[in-house]
């Protein structure tokens, strides 16, 4: 820990000052002592008493308390740190430390009160602070930190690709305030400097005052500026071309050893959009991280998509269950790209996860509803009964309709993330399925149990329906990215009362005594049958408190009445008035500027995306660090 001096500028950017005057923030400036914290370093101790309070001028902080074994929060710049035990006065309640080489701006007790006295405004400045992060802290779903310094690091065995560089660069240049730094550039700023120089490390943090994002590009080798990129960043992006080998190189062992998997992208780079990409399975399995980022270099879509990824603005499609209800999917999907929108990210719970799965996969809303023909109708798999020790169903013909439909492709080779969510009896949990064969993902959520026999995972797990657990999945959703969703929750069956004498339920003796008797006419019974004792059974817990934010798009098509879980045979109709009905929504939300519709649609408007040409030949990498140099700021 040391001692930079800075400026009070620096103060302008964090929320608690941001309403003073300059010269408040220069009497401010002079009560308060900035300090560096290099990656790793403890700032507080859960436990300690509280001698000062801090705010993140740049960097970023990991909380942890003797109670959880996983960091609770995540502390980035313009927040304050140790606010509880400093106004409460209280012992420490956490942990704090440098996740990256980052700056605090510290003030004593008696400064802040020497300050308050002076500018009472203050004070009521840093209430507001903290009581908006207080706020803030309180929501009902965490989301990802939305990173604003990131190192590219090239992954496997083979070249970097300076095409894909060059392409990142225009995407995130035209779309928010971003800088891409290299070696080259710092020497041209600071001649015959250190990297480890406190100049260069105030100037670095200084960049984020003003930049929404800063790249640091590493060196193809584990160089000292290379360990600068990655001791300065809060994400790694891990860049690999797609067919060179999968081992991990110096740069990445180095990388990965400073930052947690959570911490940690994956991008591929193809040099064509195939069916589906190849091979990704082997990657994964060198390297642990968060998500992984299919991108074509045919045109600019999946680098738009990375962006949005990165900047916490992806458009999440969240498919809820509900059995022949399903195809209303397939309509609202159909609705949103005929007005431009586009998603990012599909996930679901069962006929929601055979639905997104297909969509995730590329194909449009009606071929996916040919698949729907084909399994539910053509093959009647809903309809093919066994003897009932198990299930009701005949498992194998569900299972070889769903291998037909998606063959052996893995959820990891999919062109778009995807996830599937199914009920875990062995652990009493959700899983989400964000690996392994399509179909066995398909197969576990949509294991309606006495119906299906439950899916059994390689671990021995035994998996269920997810509607169980989580009939509409935006919590899971919302765990794996920041950003804009369209939720469509399916409806029930109409509610309705039964005329049923509990006491004429037959016995087994008199069913089939009933049923073997010519003579006695049988009187039509009200009594659900089993098979409807279980779909009531599973939706009677739908969930009504979905965790929606002001961005967040609920799509309940309207359907025909006499529509029910079992009527696959009218799949093309369900698409059809979902779609009508979805399109007079959107309409609807586009001419009233509902923020819910224009976040979804502005954020991925279809018409941005551009062919990319491919580079000329010659030195490209020297080229593309020589166009970095001459970009990179001289001045904070």
């Amino acid at each position: 820990m040391s001692t930079t001096p800075f400026s009070p500028s620096i103060l302008s950017a964090i929320p608690a000052f941001a309403t003073l005057t300059s010269g408040e923030l220069e009497a401010i400036a002079a009560n308060v002592e900035r300090r560096e914290i290099r990656r790793g370093e403890i700032l507080i101790r859960e436990g300690e008493l509280p001698e000062a309070l801090y705010f993140v001028a740049s960097g970023r902080f990991s909380v942890l308390t003797d109670r959880a074994a996983e960091p609770v929060a995540e502390i980035g710049q313009g927040q304050p740190i140790g606010e509880i035990g400093f106004f409460g006065g209280i012992p420490r309640t956490a942990t704090v430390s440098a996740l990256r080489d980052s700056h605090v701006l510290k003030i004593t007790r008696d400064r802040l009160e020497h300050v308050t006295r002076s500018f009472p405004s203050f004070r009521d400045a840093v209430i507001r602070s903290l009581a908006n992060r207080l706020a803030e802290s309180n929501r009902i779903e965490k989301q990802p930190i939305i990173p604003r310094t990131i190192a590219v690091v090239f992954a496997g065995e083979g070249p970097a690709s300076s095409h894909f560089l060059e392409a990142l660069r225009e995407v995130f240049i035209a779309r928010a305030r971003t800088l891409f730094l290299t070696q080259r550039a710092l020497e041209e700023r600071f001649p015959g400097s250190s990297l480890d120089d406190a100049e260069i490390s105030v100037w670095l943090n200084s960049l984020e005052v003003d930049a929404e994002f800063i790249f640091y590009v590493a060196d193809p080798t584990p160089t000292e500026w290379t360990r600068k990129c990655i001791r300065q960043a809060d994400l790694l992006l891990l860049v690999a071309a797609a067919g060179a080998g999968t081992g991990i190189n110096q740069c990445e062992r180095l990388a990965c050893s400073l930052h947690p998997p959570g911490a940690r992208r994956l991008v591929l780079v193809h040099e064509a959009r195939t069916d589906v990409a190849k091979g990704t399975r082997s990657w994964l399995r060198e390297r642990d991280v968060f998500m992984h980022h299919h991108v074509a270099m045919q045109d600019t879509a999946d680098i738009e998509r990375l962006y949005r990824f990165l900047s916490g603005r992806a458009v999440g499609f969240v498919a809820g269950g509900g059995g022949a209800f399903g195809s209303a999917h397939l309509g609202v999907y159909k609705a949103l790209r005929e007005i431009g929108a586009d998603i990012d990210f599909f996930g679901g719970t069962s006929v929601g996860a055979a639905m997104t799965a297909a969509l995730a996969a590329g194909m449009d809303a009606h071929r996916v509803d040919n698949g729907t023909h084909n399994i539910f109708v053509k093959h009647r798999v809903f309809k093919r009964y066994t003897l009932p020790y198990y299930a009701l169903i005949n498992h194998k013909v569900f299972d070889r309709a769903l291998k037909a439909e998606y063959g052996d492709t893995a959820i990891e080779d999919l062109w778009k993330p995807f996830f599937a969510v199914s009920a875990n009896l062995s652990k009493k949990d959700i899983m989400v399925h964000r690996r392994g064969p399509v179909w066995e993902a398909i197969r576990a959520s949509s294991s309606i149990p006495g119906l299906l026999p439950p899916f059994f995972s390689d671990r021995g797990e035994m998996l269920v329906d997810g509607g169980i657990v989580d009939t509409v999945p935006l919590t899971a959703m919302k765990a794996l990215k920041a950003g804009p969703n369209v939720i469509v929750a399916l409806p029930t069956d109409t509610p309705k009362t039964y005329d049923v004498d509990y006491h004429a339920i037959p016995t087994l003796r008199e069913a089939i005594i009933a049923a073997l008797n010519p003579f006695k006419k049988r009187k039509p019974r009200q009594i659900p049958s089993i098979v409807q004792v279980i779909i009531l059974s599973m939706t009677a817990n739908r969930r009504q408190d979905l965790p929606l934010t002001g961005t967040d798009l609920l799509m309940q098509p309207k359907l025909a009445p006499d529509i029910h879980w079992f009527s696959w045979e009218r799949h093309t109709e369900v698409l059809t008035c979902a779609y009508r009905d979805a399109v007079a929504a959107l309409r609807a939300g586009l001419a009233q500027a509902d923020p819910r519709v224009l976040a979804v649609i502005s954020a991925t408007k279809a018409d941005n995306r551009r062919r990319l040409e491919p580079p000329l030949p010659g030195n490209e990498q020297s080229r593309y660090t020589s166009s970095l140099a001459q970009e990179a700021p001289v001045t904070p």
